[in-house]
């Protein structure tokens, strides 16, 4: 037995509500779901059509990271006995297995394997290049707006790097001196735009971030647990390097 629907933006809140939020600021065009009764496997697959390459892969990386690869299955994927992602092209694929029987692992390599067939693998450049020095593998996720950084660090109210659900950050994670630091890294149109975001940044920093030193290009502040950070520009990148254990140098 198989049954389908489709959701637009309008109302995809019907579909996934609480959820929905972070689609739509990463790019979403529409949602196909089916779902599959075949003897008693029940098997259902959300299929979303998001509006370019990079949006496909931020969603699939702030629901996937870390990633635990399935054996057997061809395109880019993270899943276990009871949901499996994928991600290829403009698509964000999730099969579900309600039950997490074992035995139904065969069919959603198929289903993952099948539907992945159907759409054109294209190339993708990141918003800009990463330091790969100490960087820890697997770390690295995609931000339009403020839903996906809130996980991240909170540095203000609202979307306090605005990013318009149109400029891209880049996330990720270092290891230094036997610590884990986050860089986030906002890329811009233009430079002025990228140092007026930088002005409105240091102005409206969230007050429990207390700035220690400032300059046209750059502060460093403290946060509530000791640690420090700090914001700097450079061209149309506005670079924050997070959980800093010592002051770091201007």
């Amino acid at each position: 037995m198989e049954s389908r629907n489709s959701y637009s933006a309008e109302n995809l809140y019907g579909y996934i509500d609480g959820g929905a939020e972070l689609f739509l600021e990463f790019g979403f065009k529409e949602l196909k779901t089916v779902h599959l009764t075949r003897g008693k496997a029940q098997l259902s697959v959300e299929m979303y059509q998001m509006t370019e390459i990079m949006s496909a892969l931020g969603i699939y990386l702030a629901k996937c990271s870390p990633e635990t690869p399935m054996d057997g299955v061809v395109p880019r994927n993270s899943g276990d006995r009871y949901q499996l992602a994928v991600v290829r092209g403009c698509w964000f694929i999730f099969i579900n297995n309600f039950d997490g029987n074992r035995s139904h692992l065969q069919q959603m390599r198929q289903l993952a394997n099948q539907l992945a067939a159907q759409i054109p693998d294209k190339l993708m450049a990141w918003p800009c290049p990463l330091d790969r020095k100490r960087l820890v593998k697997g770390s690295v996720r995609l931000a339009r707006g403020p839903v996906a950084l809130q996980s991240v660090y909170t540095l203000g109210e609202g979307d306090i790097l605005q990013l318009n659900r149109q400029n891209w950050a880049m996330v990720a994670d270092y290891r230094s001196k036997g610590k884990t630091e986050t860089l986030v890294l906002a890329v811009y149109a233009d430079e002025p735009f990228a140092r007026k975001v930088f002005s409105s940044l240091l102005k409206n920093l969230d007050p429990y971030l207390k700035v220690i030193r400032s300059n046209e290009t750059a502060f460093i502040f403290q946060d509530y647990a000791g640690e420090y950070g700090i914001a700097s520009i450079h061209g149309r990148i506005l670079d924050i390097r997070l959980h800093v254990i010592s002051v770091p140098e201007m």
